[in-house]
């Protein structure tokens, strides 16, 4: 009976103490912040933040940046991730981060490792994908990949990728929407017969677009010099691949842009200078007689040191 009674009285003790454990739980810290010290810790807070922010930012020291990849500031893992310095391991884990903009950062990222890019060229979010399509530090497989994308932006950011392969680039000439195969003709890596069918495009602004590719060859350009487009035969004859012989061709032109656009190209040969001295424009002759001065005053010095 004794040993009974002795038993009821402990649990109806644990009953009491653990009513009041978890009333005090319910109660939580009852200790009051004021005003002036809350606005104190938030300023203090942010200026931490920012400080963060600017280390992830310059810091070279890989054991500082995997430490702030742990910071719980969004803002302070998205300059880690895309700090070059950031080791690759730790570019992987910020590369399943939950965070968009993260991941897009770590896509961006000119030390990507293969295994990230792999990762992210399937990431559920466009951005991140077109932030990894439009790194030149991509490799030739990711962009095989990306080039198949649902995505248009996806696809014209591959187009207009630097490190593009021409074979890749062929594929996407052929593309459905013209802004992706317009970025094709943009892209000085373009395959040449790329090139050329575009430069006989019905559409004016592929051969505009052709007549400004820093890759495109001499012979496209010398095609050029007789398409229908005063704006196209500008643009190529700005060109410093325009042979001599398109310069030459283009010096008569009825345009008068055009033959501006001549005067200005530092490849012009001296006998189109000659021409232009007598343009029928006055900014024209002016142009070509400076410039053709100076050449025939660099000419007689070098004539008579010989």
């Amino acid at each position: 009976m004794v040993q009974k009674l002795i038993l009821m009285i402990a649990v109806l003790l644990f009953c009491l103490l653990s009513g009041n454990w978890a009333d005090a739980q319910r109660k939580g810290d009852t200790t009051e912040v004021d005003d002036r010290e809350f606005l104190r810790l938030l300023q203090k807070s942010r200026e931490l933040n920012e400080e963060q922010k600017w280390r992830a930012k310059r810091t070279r020291n890989p054991r500082i940046l995997s430490r702030l990849a742990e910071d719980e500031d969004a803002g302070v893992r998205f300059f880690v991730a895309f700090n070059s310095s950031t080791p690759g391991e730790t570019l992987m884990k910020l590369a399943m981060d939950p965070n968009e903009s993260i991941r897009w950062s770590v896509a961006m990222n000119a030390s990507i490792p293969d295994d990230a890019m792999f990762l992210l060229a399937t990431d559920y979010a466009e951005i991140v994908r077109l932030g990894l399509a439009a790194n030149p530090k991509v490799s030739e497989e990711v962009l095989r990949n990306l080039a198949e994308d649902i995505a248009i932006s996806v696809r014209r950011k591959v187009a207009s990728n630097p490190n593009t392969q021409p074979l890749i680039l062929g594929v996407l000439a052929d593309d459905e929407v013209l802004g992706v195969r317009l970025a094709v003709a943009q892209n000085p890596n373009a395959p040449l017969s790329v090139m050329e069918d575009f430069s006989m495009s019905a559409d004016e602004v592929f051969r505009l677009a052709i007549a400004q590719n820093p890759g495109v060859s001499p012979a496209v350009l010398l095609g050029l010099v007789f398409d229908t487009s005063a704006n196209v035969r500008t643009s190529a004859a700005t060109h410093s691949a325009m042979p001599g012989p398109g310069l030459i061709r283009l010096v008569d032109d009825a345009d008068v842009n055009v033959r501006r656009a001549v005067v200005t190209n530092t490849q012009v040969p001296t006998e189109v200078l000659e021409k232009l001295a007598f343009d029928t424009e006055p900014d024209i002759r002016k142009q070509a007689r400076n410039v053709l001065g100076k050449r025939l005053e660099k000419q007689i010095e070098t004539d008579r040191e010989r």
